[in-house]
Parts: C-alpha cells; sequence; structure tokens
C-alpha cells in the first residue's frame, strides 16, 4: 500500500503494473458474479485473475506481499497439478480476501472488511452444495470487489505506487 501524499514518476513497468492490477480486481469481480453457475470455468479464470493481481499489487512490506502472492502460488499449482479444484478455488479466494482488507485501508470503506467473510462463505457453501446460499455470497462478494475495483480506478496512477525507497525485496 502506498502513500498518497507522494508523487514518483512513474515509469512504463509501474503504469503497466497498476492498470494490471486494477485490471484483475475488475475482473474478479465479474468472475465472482458467475462463478456460482460456472464453477469449473469461473474457478480457472479466478486463479488467473488472483496470480494476475498478487503479482502486480504494490504493498510496501514483503511478509504480507509474500503471503497473498504465496496464496495466488497455492491456488495456481494446486489447478494445474489437477487436483482437489474447489482448494485453488479456496486460496484464490483468500488472496482477494486479503486484496480486499488492503484496499480497505486505503479508502476506509468499512464494508470491505465483510469481503473475507462473503467469499469464505461462498466457498462453504460451495463445498457443501448449499447452491442457493452460495449465489448469495458470490454476488455480495462479486459488488464488494466491484466496489473495491471501482474506487481503484478513479484514483491517480501514482497512488498505487507511493514512495519506491519504502518497498522491501
Amino acid at each position: 500500500m502506498a502513500d498518497p501524499h507522494i508523487q514518483c514518476d512513474l515509469d512504463l513497468l509501474d503504469k503497466l503494473t497498476v492498470i494490471l492490477y486494477r485490471t484483475a480486481l475488475s475482473a474478479s469481480a465479474v468472475i465472482l458474479s458467475i462463478l456460482a453457475w460456472e464453477v469449473e470455468t469461473g474457478t480457472t479464470a479466478l486463479v488467473i485473475a488472483a496470480i494476475l493481481a498478487t503479482t502486480t499489487v504494490h504493498i510496501y512490506d514483503k511478509r504480507f506481499r509474500w503471503l497473498i502472492l504465496g496464496s495466488a502460488l497455492f491456488a495456481v499449482t494446486w489447478l494445474l497439478a489437477g487436483l482437489w479444484a474447489p482448494l485453488a478455488l479456496g486460496a484464490a479466494l483468500f488472496s482477494f480476501s486479503a486484496l480486499a482488507i488492503k484496499e480497505y485501508f486505503c479508502f476506509q470503506i468499512k464494508p470491505l472488511l465483510l469481503t473475507p467473510l462473503a467469499l469464505a462463505g461462498f466457498w462453504f457453501c460451495l463445498v457443501l452444495n448449499q447452491n442457493q446460499i452460495s449465489i448469495a455470497f458470490s454476488m455480495t462478494g462479486a459488488i464488494l470487489l466491484a466496489v473495491a475495483a471501482f474506487s481503484k480506478w478513479r484514483m491517480p496512477m501514482h497512488y498505487d505506487i507511493g514512495d519506491k525507497t519504502k518497498y522491501q525485496i
């Protein structure tokens, strides 16, 4: 998460990563809105969006950055291995839950704190074959991620980057 009061020069890679992160966050909202009906395709799409979002997010603290990225990497690995796909989906949902909390600290939009509950509720209902309830959680999560994405697109790009000297490697 960056400091909005610091405006550094953005190079092409900075701009590209900001656009890719915002696009992945937006895509996650769309994917989540159809995931309850198209689980197999939606899972693959959400895992792709998770790895894209987590590799392009700008977070100063490497521990949090690697926790979020590690979850997405696990999702990709698990999905590619052809093992139990719901676990890959859960890992991708964890990544987006963490990103929603990160965006809460950025925008102070309190409903974003409900995102992990909505995504966890969706996952548990999906695994337990509670389809009608999973749709409600899916829609709630999609709306919350859409709010985060909309807020992200409205702010200047340099807000995402902040002070480049503060990033831990």
